[in-house]
């Protein structure tokens, strides 16, 4: 693979040359006619690889629509909607941030009783901004003790808010998976309708969002119900505009718009974003072992770092792939919005794109070089390799317009068939994208296409050299390293705290562990691994079966998996993911038994007035069609009785939470 990239890239260096606005005291000793070969060569090349995934894109966004639009036609009631569980991992956020990114979720236009978020705290300190998050969702600030998992509701929605040992996001993200594989496993005997959705404690949904991944993952009329994953599109906000910040927005929307949209078109998208993204519960549930395996230890270098730690979404795509067992089922859903606060400065924003090449650098070649992705998504590796191959070529247009702006080079000198389709393809899905999204500073798309080439340039020679050191040529001596009173997993969280995750000397960790090694690639046992549990004759689900393991070797520590170049076999798989930290995980407890009879009276006869409130809502919201009914007192009690009598049966999920002390 790699002689094929440099052959590849060899073949452009010529093209390259010819093209270049080169002083006429070198272009003068050029045969003219190998120049004009070489230049009509670049033409029709960069043409074809232009052209083809444009008419991809066309062609999806022709099929699916593009826009906030409401996709579900009748209205979803908490009988009909999936069952949503929304991850949301907080570590030392703005409590104003954090609640608008919880209001997003439950003010979303989707059933409250379906909705359920756990919010999960990546430390186990309670900070003032804890305590004003739990004070806005209900729960008392005044109470001796706090559990670790506390369940409240809030505007009708479920919301767990955990406290977890710290060791960074992706940690934290295992022990609330292990808390949700709890919470619901008897739910998940009866019914696979239950969904998963990674956002970022900073991210706003769209009103729609969750209405819209539903339609595309459940309810769209004739679906098979087997779709596993999907993105939507994150787009980027700021309170203060420079040209930072329309750049990143402007380069939002393309990287999604277009280059998700042609991987969605050829199969298969191939980064699920921890931002926005939505798994199949029981697909997730079988890949859990291999996503959240502790593999800090194992690292050898920092290819195994980057691939495992910066690239941790990438990684859990390329399982997802393998797992599929077809094409289609890892999608975009190009309905479903939300908001993340665009970075403000240049450094930081260095930072954030060194991390973003090295994950992606890293997994491109560990999928690039799977045979097994080759064989069952040919043209979408086929399109990667591609444009792998004409990477940083781009920089040909920042180039041509420096040498107009210092009239080194005339307009007439330059090759404008080659600007306008690269230029004009793009610039005319910018145009579409701005007028279906009403964001008109995608219009801008030309100062993009002249600047961004050379700041991909600039991440990427400043992450290649700076990749294992603290600054470009400087020293490590604060570089974080494992000894007896550190583990890896402890190094890497101090680095993260330090603000550079690559701050660290990743030689020491295998200090403990050195017959263990991170595979190149997945292990085979993931071939086709999510495939769809049968129902048994008494509707329960079969996942027992359909993992072909026994409980007792779910919660096996991973096996010594030596390092070496091909696929290393796991000797059993799991659903549930043991932690190797040691910590039990403790069922949540409802606030209502954390609280005194008369604050208990308080909350209910709030909760009595609120629910009261959203009802007549509702049924005025309808009155146009319906006519207006409001429902008496005794209709409300009567509901909630046949609520919480369904909450409580087997087959559905728990509302409420009682006090457990069983540990996972």
């Amino acid at each position: 693979m790699a002689l094929l990239i440099t052959l590849c890239r060899g073949i452009f260096l010529p093209v390259m040359i010819a093209i270049l606005p080169l002083p006429p005291q070198i272009t003068q000793y050029f045969p003219h006619q190998l120049v004009s070969v070489l230049q009509w060569f670049a033409f029709w090349a960069f043409s074809a690889l232009l052209i083809i995934p444009w008419l991809f894109c066309v062609n999806r966004f022709v099929i699916h629509s593009l826009g906030r639009t409401k996709r579900v036609k009748e209205a979803l009631d908490d009988r009909t909607a999936p069952k949503t569980v929304i991850v949301m991992p907080v570590y030392k956020e703005d409590p104003v941030v954090l609640i608008k990114a919880i209001d997003s979720v439950v003010n979303s236009d989707y059933p409250s009783y379906c909705i359920h978020v756990f919010l999960s705290y990546d430390g186990c300190n309670i900070d003032e901004p804890y305590l004003q998050v739990i004070n806005h969702l209900g729960i008392p600030i005044s109470l001796e003790s706090y559990p670790q998992s506390i369940d409240v509701t809030y505007q009708g929605a479920r919301i767990t808010v955990s406290r977890f040992k710290h060791g960074g996001k992706r940690h934290c993200q295992k022990q609330t998976f292990r808390l949700i594989d709890k919470v619901y496993a008897d739910y998940l005997k009866h019914h696979d309708d239950l969904f998963l959705l990674f956002i970022d404690s900073d991210c706003i949904l769209d009103k729609l969002c969750l209405q819209n991944f539903m339609y595309d993952m459940e309810l769209k009329p004739g679906s098979q119900h087997n779709m596993l994953a999907m993105t939507g599109i994150i787009t980027s906000t700021t309170e203060r505009n420079s040209l930072i910040t329309v750049l990143q927005d402007m380069e939002y929307i393309h990287g999604q718009l277009v280059e998700r949209t042609v991987e969605s078109g050829c199969g298969a998208v191939t980064c699920l974003p921890g931002a926005l993204t939505i798994l199949r519960f029981s697909a997730f549930r079988k890949m859990a072992r291999y996503y959240f395996a502790d593999k800090a230890e194992q690292c050898e270098d920092l290819f195994d770092y980057g691939k495992c730690h910066l690239g941790e979404d990438r990684w859990l795509t390329h399982l997802f792939m393998i797992g599929a067992i077809e094409r289609y089922q890892i999608q975009m859903c190009t309905s479903a919005f939300c908001k993340t606060e665009a970075v403000q400065t240049f450094c930081s924003l260095l930072k954030q794109r060194r991390r973003w090449f090295l994950g992606y650098i890293t997994n491109e070649v560990c999928m690039l070089t799977d045979v097994r992705l080759w064989k069952r998504y040919p043209l979408l590796c086929l399109v990667r390799f591609m444009q792998n191959t004409i990477r940083t070529t781009a920089l040909l247009f920042f180039i041509l317009a420096i040498s107009i702006i210092t009239t080194s080079s005339k307009i007439k000198n330059l090759p404008v068939g080659f600007i306008a389709v690269s230029l004009g393809l793009n610039y005319i899905l910018m145009v579409y994208f701005g007028i279906r999204l009403k964001r008109f500073k995608a219009w801008l798309y030309p100062l993009m296409f002249i600047l961004n080439p050379f700041f991909n340039w600039l991440y990427i020679v400043y992450g290649i050299f700076t990749a294992g050191q603290r600054t470009w040529g400087g020293p490590r001596a604060d570089a974080a390293k494992a000894d007896e009173h550190t583990t890896p997993e402890e190094a890497v969280e101090k680095a993260r705290v330090q603000g550079d995750e690559l701050n660290v000397q990743v030689d020491t960790f295998r200090t403990k562990t050195e017959e263990k090694g991170v595979p190149i690639r997945p292990s085979s046992k993931v071939n086709g691994r999510l495939s769809f549990a049968p129902q048994l004759p008494d509707r329960y689900y079969d996942y027992q079966g359909a993992l072909g393991t026994s409980l007792a070797k779910y919660l096996t520590p991973l096996p010594d998996v030596p390092r070496i170049a091909l696929h290393p076999h796991c000797s059993s798989d799991s659903v549930a993911t043991s932690d190797s930290g040691g910590n039990s995980i403790y069922l949540p407890q409802h606030v209502e038994t954390l609280m005194s009879a008369e604050e208990r009276a308080k909350l209910h006869i709030s909760s009595q007035a609120l629910e009261s409130t959203g009802l007549l809502n509702t049924q005025e919201a309808d009155g146009g069609e319906r006519g207006l009914y409001v429902q008496s007192n005794e209709d409300l009690e009567d509901n909630r009785a046949e609520r919480h009598s369904e909450w409580e049966s087997p087959g559905t999920i728990v509302k409420r939470a009682t006090i457990w002390d069983a540990t996972i």
